[in-house]
């Protein structure tokens, strides 16, 4: 199969009616929200398509699990499933609470994302009790579910992990994933991080054997939406985001292929990039991304192994 194209999707909810601002801000700016409820909308599909673009990276094929002897003709109820129906039927309250509408969910996860965006710029901790009654209220029962979604986005389309930082109390704050220093807010769009798109360049990178050519990374890339010359609500114009101030800072090697004609050119990681993560943290990214073991990828491992012996 072609490393680049799409073979699996991160499984993340697409909120295509999603709000642009936070509710219960009382009046706060929250940064992506002044680009309208289109860009608030792909905070979430943004993530999706992050997802997307490192599966398209993957050669393996995931092995399909074998169907079950109950489960191999489609749509055929469980006994499992046919007693809690009946148990329902005796007992009705004993039902569990409706589960509120997916678009309502994937509301609250973009108004989630947003308030922790807000904090981040701030360099404010928060705690699940104020995430609570400030944005997610009456999703209480729901809460896990949009607090790991959150997250999930936050990594994967803005490279940021949440940290907790007292568990009495349950407080976090959020830091740069994979340790990365460098947060890009005052490049494309100001006052929000771009550290996910340098990560995103890290493990295309690493796993196109430590250099990729500039015609394979755009086309990788386009399965994120992003053009070389077409403006991003993010990233602004993205070619000159990853040419030029990904170079400068230091985290990516833009070098002209020796003996081409006409010239090409190459990525590689910078001495940045180097300095501040390893391929062992970049792989294991990667592979959570894709919903694989870092095992799985035999010589990037083996790569990643050696890196780190080298480090000691």
């Amino acid at each position: 199969m072609d490393p680049t194209e799409n073979s699996q999707s991160f499984n993340f909810p697409d909120s295509t009616r999603s709000h642009g601002k936070a509710r219960g801000l009382e009046g706060a700016q929250v940064p992506i929200a002044e680009v309208g409820e289109a860009e608030a909308n792909a905070t979430t599909s943004g993530a999706a398509s992050v997802g997307r673009t490192l599966s398209s990276l993957q050669s393996a094929q995931r092995a399909s699990s074998p169907p079950t002897a109950m489960g191999s003709i489609a749509g055929a109820p469980s006994a499992e499933a046919s007693l809690n129906q009946a148990n329902e039927v005796a007992h009705p309250e004993s039902r569990s609470p409706p589960t509120p509408p997916q678009d309502a969910l994937n509301r609250k996860v973009v108004d989630l994302v947003l308030f922790l965006l807000l904090k981040y710029r701030r360099k404010q901790l928060t705690t699940r009790a104020e995430i609570l009654h400030m944005v997610v209220r009456d999703y209480e029962a729901q809460y896990p579910v949009i607090f790991t979604k959150a997250s999930d986005c936050l990594r994967l389309m803005f490279g940021l992990d949440i940290i907790e930082r007292n568990p009495r109390i349950h407080s976090y704050s959020l830091v740069h994933a994979l340790g990365i220093t460098y947060d890009g807010m005052q490049h494309g769009f100001p006052g929000i991080p771009k550290t996910g798109l340098v990560i995103v360049m890290l493990c295309i990178i690493f796993i196109k054997d430590n250099c990729v050519s500039e015609e394979v990374l755009w086309r990788i890339l386009s399965n994120m939406g992003l053009y070389a010359g077409r403006e991003h609500f993010i990233y602004k114009e993205p070619r000159r985001l990853i040419t030029e101030h990904f170079v400068q800072e230091g985290y990516l090697e833009y070098r002209q292929v020796p003996d081409s004609d006409p010239p090409s050119h190459e990525f590689l990681w910078g001495p940045r990039a180097h300095a501040e993560t390893t391929k062992m943290k970049v792989l294991r990214f990667f592979a959570s991304v894709v919903k694989q073991d870092p095992r799985s990828y035999p010589f990037s491992h083996a790569e990643a192994l050696r890196d780190e012996i080298e480090r000691m």
